[in-house]
């Protein structure tokens, strides 16, 4: 799941023991604040909302195969489509969406952690901040705009790069990715297990912003896939 790199794995692990979970005694205090003002940039959908429905249309290589699907958060994702793997497949990318999406405190998430800035600046990048989490290596580069351009996750012997290329901007203040790329590597062997590119479109329904269509492209020779929802209703 392309997205779901912003949220750290860690979040389904106990928190740390009584009165120690805002103690934070290794961070430092800017890169706290820069994570957080980053993180706040993306579009959030508002506390409280209970998901929506949509049709789907999906363009892959076997043709044009239709479903409907239903996101209803914190955990609630329904895909009918009658091709197995596509059906697997939506049901994880509305599911990384999700998780993107909805609402969440700084300290209930990477904020539990010690965080430091890097070494080093990057001139499209940014500036590396780190998250000392449990389960591996996290590193966020927020540039100038305090907008993360990339986040590199090592655990479980994988190195994950995504890289945010574009953004949409949604209500003020607030944005949305528009074009990343996710690479994963294998860290023993150094081998490129995987590299795929989405271009995403968001469309605002009443006052809340959902997907409408994603073309995702893998590794090359492969064909890309259009994903496109239409017919969105709030629940």
């Amino acid at each position: 799941m392309l997205y779901a790199a912003l949220v750290s794995d860690d979040l389904s692990h106990p928190a740390p023991p009584a009165g120690t979970a805002h103690a934070h005694p290794a961070s430092d205090p800017g890169a706290r604040c820069l994570l957080r003002k980053a993180q706040g940039a993306f579009q959030k959908w508002p506390e409280g909302f209970a998901g929506f429905r949509a049709s789907v249309a999906c363009e892959t290589p076997r043709g044009l195969i239709a479903g409907q699907v239903t996101v209803g958060p914190p955990e609630r994702v329904d895909v009918t489509c009658d091709d197995l793997d596509l059906r697997a497949c939506l049901g994880d990318m509305l599911w990384g969406i999700m998780v993107d999406r909805t609402p969440r405190f700084f300290d209930e998430g990477d904020g539990r952690f010690p965080i430091s800035f890097g070494d080093g600046r990057d001139e499209g990048l940014g500036r590396p901040v780190n998250v000392d989490t449990r389960l591996g290596q996290l590193r966020y580069w927020i540039d100038g705009s305090a907008r993360i351009r990339q986040v590199e996750r090592i655990a479980r012997g994988l190195r994950v790069l995504t890289t945010f290329d574009a953004f949409a901007r949604t209500t003020p203040g607030r944005i949305l990715p528009a074009q990343a790329t996710t690479r994963t590597w294998d860290l023993a062997s150094g081998a490129l297990l995987r590299s795929e590119s989405v271009h995403d479109s968001h469309g605002r329904i009443e006052h809340v912003w959902l997907p409408s269509a994603r073309r995702i492209s893998g590794n090359p020779g492969r064909t890309p896939v259009v994903i496109s929802l239409a017919e969105h209703q709030l629940l």
